[in-house]
């Protein structure tokens, strides 16, 4: 709701500038989204509220302040020298950037700045949104408190400790050990182990829900594009790529030729930056067949990004302390498992007893405990946020004219017929390559951006 005194019309021509022109396959979102790992709706969003910081810059005659995330959208556009100047000078003025120096006698000026930005924002455009106006990036709205030590910390000390722990743990055992025969531990054992194992998967998928719950509302999490959790699910960038393709061949922008062959038939206006980079590298690669393009495409930042952002999103997940507590319990639980069955298989061996059973135990244990906690630093992303939409967003939206959500929802039932044969040979060839080829070639520079205390309300 904008309010009586606004310039609409100042307003209008700040939000129909287009900060992606000239366009280019590392234009400015896709830039700043690439070097920030933001999604690509938390980077329309900034963008968005960066434009709003500007008007406020432009019609205040004092200096506001911008938040973390709305700062690094204006180094952002400070590279791009020409597209800032014409900014400046379609709102009528050098908006000049001043960093803080850190200097105490600064602090009351800058808090004075962020005050009088926050009621201007309410007075021009209501309340500011928490997600980019209350943090500094876009992962702080998860609130999530990062852990002490490091997952892969934990686990080699685990690992000594359980093998300090074998000789004790043996003596401890040895006497319960020498009564009870083989068959009947290792069935004992079998039980214990389903019981447990049933037990963690219960336990873990309501944890890592409560540990999402503790997001923000407005946060990114509950804001991803379709592709973005398509991806999250499957864990394969192809995927992704695989649902521009088929809506361009829906368009009728791309044709599919008897020998599976594509061709651009059409190069006029696109939904999307996805959409745009797909007809531009066709239309430089001539008739072609899709392995050939999708292997040009995988290396795209545009589509790259989707990739980058939302492994981001995992890791930064994993190295918070609630995760890393889950984690430890799993590790630990699943180890004292693992030390009933190799002290049983020690006792056995010193008694010159009977070993086989055990033993195959034993190593498939160890085979389950990696894959499964291998699984469990993905879980968060392949189960519990594609389940978040399944049941829990998706229900409250118009979904049905929406052909991301529905790939999301159905997967490749949705692809035009033609498609379907391009898309399973890919995915053939890239199960059988391990996954090698779908690696994201995205820009990871990092952010250069350092803190800033504003702007100051007029120019040179």
């Amino acid at each position: 709701m904008y309010f009586s005194h606004m310039n609409t019309v100042l307003w209008n021509k700040i939000l129909e500038f287009d900060l992606d022109q000239p366009a280019g396959e590392y234009g400015f979102s896709i830039r700043l989204a690439n070097e920030n790992y933001w999604t690509k709706n938390f980077t329309a969003q900034a963008i968005i509220e960066y434009k709003k910081f500007m008007y406020l810059a432009a019609v205040s005659e004092f200096m506001v302040a911008p938040s973390g995330v709305v700062d690094t959208v204006w180094h952002q556009h400070l590279i791009f020298t020409q597209s800032y100047q014409d900014l400046c000078t379609l709102i009528g003025k050098q908006v000049q950037h001043v960093p803080s120096t850190h200097n105490p006698e600064e602090g009351a000026k800058f808090k004075q700045a962020r005050e009088r930005t926050r009621k201007l924002y309410a007075e021009n455009f209501g309340e500011q949104p928490a997600a980019i106006w209350h943090y500094d990036d876009m992962g702080q709205s998860l609130h999530l408190e990062k852990a002490k030590y490091k997952l892969r910390t934990f686990i080699i000390a685990g690992i000594l400790a359980f093998f300090a722990l074998t000789v004790p743990f043996y003596f401890l055992m040895r006497p319960v050990y020498v009564r009870i025969d083989n068959p009947y531990f290792v069935a004992g054992f079998l039980g214990l182990f389903a019981a447990v194992a049933i037990g963690l998967e219960m336990f873990n998928r309501k944890s890592l829900k409560s540990i999402l719950k503790l997001a923000h509302k407005n946060s990114f999490i509950y804001n991803l594009h379709p592709l973005e959790v398509v991806y999250l699910k499957t864990q394969k960038l192809p995927n992704v790529i695989h649902a521009t393709m088929n809506h361009l061949i829906e368009k009728q922008t791309i044709m599919v030729h008897d020998d599976h062959s594509i061709e651009l038939v059409y190069r006029g206006s696109t939904d999307s930056l996805e959409e745009l980079q797909a007809v531009n590298v066709l239309h430089s690669m001539g008739r072609t067949f899709y392995p050939k393009l999708l292997f040009e495409l995988l290396f795209k930042p545009i589509f790259g990004n989707t990739a980058n952002c939302m492994n981001a999103f995992r890791k930064y997940f994993n190295k918070s302390k609630k995760f890393g507590r889950l984690f430890y319990l799993n590790f630990g639980v699943l180890s004292l498992l693992l030390m009933l069955a190799f002290t049983r298989l020690m006792t056995g061996t010193l008694r010159e007893r009977p070993t086989g059973q055990i033993a195959v135990v034993v190593i498939a244990l160890v085979i389950f405990i990696i894959v499964y906690l291998v699984r469990l630093t993905k879980m968060v992303a392949t189960e519990i946020v594609p389940s978040m939409y399944r049941h829990e967003i998706l229900p409250s939206m118009q979904t049905a004219a929406h052909w991301e959500w529905n790939y999301f929802l159905l997967g490749s039932a949705v692809f035009a017929p033609a498609f379907v044969p391009l898309a399973n040979h890919v995915d053939k060839r890239y199960d059988s390559d391990g996954g090698s080829s779908g690696s994201s070639c995205g820009s990871s520079c990092g952010s250069s951006c350092s803190s800033c205390g504003g702007c100051g309300g007029g120019g040179d």
